[in-house]
């Protein structure tokens, strides 16, 4: 017998732990046919033959495994050359990683052309890149101290909360920039848009009439950002909305809240910044207008589209108006069984609506202290309501018990 296969077979009985939990499929392909030709009462060419392995094979993985006394030592080294001529110098690695450190957001291109215009170095993108990986710098991990993080992921649960904000139109019409003004339903994406020739309050009022009147939902919040058309929180100095600013005061008039996001965290408005993105993938890539008038009669046809044609994955394939429209019969429905449970049979839901009992049987009491010049807010509930008073035709098409039992089974909140 030969003396490696007699000192691996003492060797044998203390690696049977270690072979069981095995997981490495390379060392498992080596460690089969070592422990088979060391329990083999064959020679240890006819047993290298069986397997149809080489006895260099053998020997070099027996030998390593008696050193090391542990698979560990099946596993295969480090295949990089002793010597690396073209390797990058750790003079330029250095540069590099400087570079890196002192503008993170800087990417491979801007690194290498940094490296000629300061240190007179000729490096190309792609050894930058692999410096780059080496050190760990380009990741998943790495990228993500370079993005602000806003965990809060959600859709509202109800139809009229707005985010709104200003877009330029990304290319010019006769040397003269315009720019697209556009809000978007947090819960069901129905947008309303138009274009102006100018970012001012005046057109954002022109555009908030007409949002009161086109928006197939009360509104209850519209934010914004800090733009000085929509508000005068730093333009009068004070640091706060004075809130006599015409957007302020127009939602003062309509009981809705206007919203401001903090200065540079543009993310937290990401619902409607999102929407920019699909607007020059789908429309301004789309069109070639010669003048205003041919932008905003554009404009209006693709926010006609995008309301009520427009299907996507996000709201489970249907229009942001057939989702308006399914919210809308959901309230309507839970209305209905609330007033089932609070009213005594005497009146039916339609009036109760219309006296204003309903309105008293689902508001809920809470303990708020009283103070002096307190405004009175109305519920989410008393704006549906108001709605329904708004609209009185559709009222009463929705009210309707076959349609209204039709999605009864579906609607079932409580």
């Amino acid at each position: 017998m030969s003396s490696l296969k007699y000192k691996l077979r003492k060797l044998l009985p203390s690696l049977k732990l270690d072979a069981a939990l095995i997981k490495d499929r390379e060392v498992l392909e080596r460690w089969r046919p070592i422990k088979f030709i060391i329990e083999s009462p064959q020679n240890i060419i006819q047993a290298c033959a069986h397997r149809k392995v080489s006895t260099d094979f053998f020997y070099k993985w027996g030998n390593q495994l008696l050193v090391e006394g542990s698979l560990s030592a099946l596993k295969s080294g480090s295949k990089t050359p002793i010597l690396q001529p073209n390797k990058t110098s750790k003079r330029i690695e250095r540069k590099i990683l400087l570079l890196r450190r002192a503008e993170p957001y800087h990417g491979c291109d801007r690194i290498s052309a940094d490296l000629k215009t300061l240190y007179n170095i000729n490096c190309p993108p792609s050894t930058v890149n692999g410096v780059l990986r080496r050190n760990d710098l380009i990741s998943k991990k790495a990228a993500k101290k370079l993005t602000k993080k806003h965990t809060k992921r959600y859709r509202r649960p109800m139809p009229g909360y707005l985010q709104m904000d200003f877009k330029y139109v990304p290319f010019k019409i006769g040397a003269r920039q315009y720019y697209q003004l556009s809000c978007v339903d947090h819960h069901s994406s129905w947008r309303h848009i138009r274009c102006y020739e100018a970012k001012s309050t005046d057109y954002v009022m022109q555009f908030l009439n007409e949002l009161i009147e086109e928006a197939p939902f009360p509104i209850f919040q519209i934010q914004t950002d800090n733009d000085t058309a929509f508000t005068d929180k730093y333009s009068s100095g004070l640091g706060k909305p004075t809130g006599i600013h015409d957007v302020d005061i127009w939602c003062n008039k309509h009981n809705i809240e206007h919203k401001l996001i903090p200065i540079g965290q543009k993310e937290i408005n990401g619902k409607v910044e999102n929407t920019h993105k699909q607007d020059d993938r789908e429309f301004f890539s789309q069109i070639n207008p010669s003048t205003l008038k041919a932008i905003q009669q554009a404009t209006i046809g693709y926010n006609y589209r995008w309301n009520n044609v427009r299907r996507t994955k996000t709201l489970n394939r249907h229009t942001p108006s057939e989702v308006v429209r399914n919210s809308y019969v959901f309230t309507l429905a839970y209305l209905k069984i609330m007033s089932e449970r609070f009213s005594t049979g005497e009146k039916p839901l339609l009036q109760m609506i219309s006296t204003g009992d309903l309105v008293h049987k689902l508001r809920t009491k809470k303990s708020v202290k009283k103070t002096k010049n307190r405004t009175k807010r109305i519920s989410l509930v008393n704006r549906y309501l108001q709605y329904l008073k708004w609209d009185e035709n559709n009222c009463v098409l929705f009210m309707s018990p076959i349609y209204l039992n039709s999605t009864f089974s579906k609607a079932r909140l409580i």
